[in-house]
């Protein structure tokens, strides 16, 4: 669990942390970016194992290996097929998991959980792994899905890009602040208090805005909830 945790951490920041819109089309433009972006989530990950890199270089490596074979893969899938941004996002996701889980079986078993330099818990790595997830990919998934449900505002040659702006910011700090209530507070459900003001203000738009601002605040619950299950879980088979 511990070095599932880091590999998983590495990715969420290399990802979309450190990952820009202008990187993610030049990853569909051509290998230069694949390979930038594949250095960059190996090293996120190399800076998260830090701790412990002597004995798990290994999977630092083989979890870069992996994740620049699936970007090849998807980013071809993209070309190929017909299918919505959405499903391809899935998909890239799902594979980067399952990646990071075999990887985790093979060669964690005597890993520690560490954050860079820094000996943590499982729960307060799981809990890191949870607000980072809730705020830039969960930004990502509300859009791939607002752009499924609603269609794009805006597009380039290489799909639909993600910029960043005021609402996807208010995004980061709506749905990590919900998170936080719920890991925090006597009755998680509290967190759900945090989307109140975005479905407030979207009361007051018009259809496509109101539709647009629910979508996200949908999903930000969503995202949220099912972060602060896995925290509890981690939480639960660490005592």
């Amino acid at each position: 669990m511990a070095l599932f945790l880091a590999l998983l951490l590495g990715h969420l920041l290399g990802d979309f942390v450190f990952q820009p819109g202008r990187l993610v089309a030049a990853k569909r433009h051509g290998n230069r970016g694949v390979l930038l972006h594949t250095g960059i989530v190996t090293a996120c990950t190399a800076i998260v194992l830090l701790g412990d890199i002597s004995r798990m270089w290994p999977a630092v490596l083989l979890s870069g290996a992996a994740h620049m074979g699936i970007e090849y893969l998807t980013i071809r899938a993209r070309k190929m097929m017909e299918a919505s941004g959405l499903v391809l996002f899935l998909l890239d996701q799902a594979l980067h998991v399952v990646s990071l889980v075999i990887l985790a079986v093979c060669l964690g078993g005597a890993s520690r959980p560490f954050i860079a330099i820094w000996p943590v818990t499982l729960t307060a790595l799981a809990a890191t792994c949870g607000l980072v997830a809730v705020m830039f990919f969960g930004s990502i998934l509300a859009f791939e899905v607002r752009t499924a449900a609603l269609g794009a505002a805006d597009s380039t040659p290489t799909g639909p890009i993600l910029g960043m702006d005021a609402d996807r910011i208010l995004g980061f700090a709506e749905r990590g602040l919900a998170l936080g209530i719920s890991l925090v507070a006597p009755i998680p459900a509290l967190g759900m208090a945090a989307f109140l003001p975005r479905i407030v203000f979207a009361m007051t738009r018009s259809t496509a805005g109101r539709a647009r601002h629910m979508s996200d605040a949908t999903i930000g619950l969503l995202t949220c909830t099912l972060a602060w299950l896995l925290i509890v879980a981690v939480s639960a088979t660490s005592l």
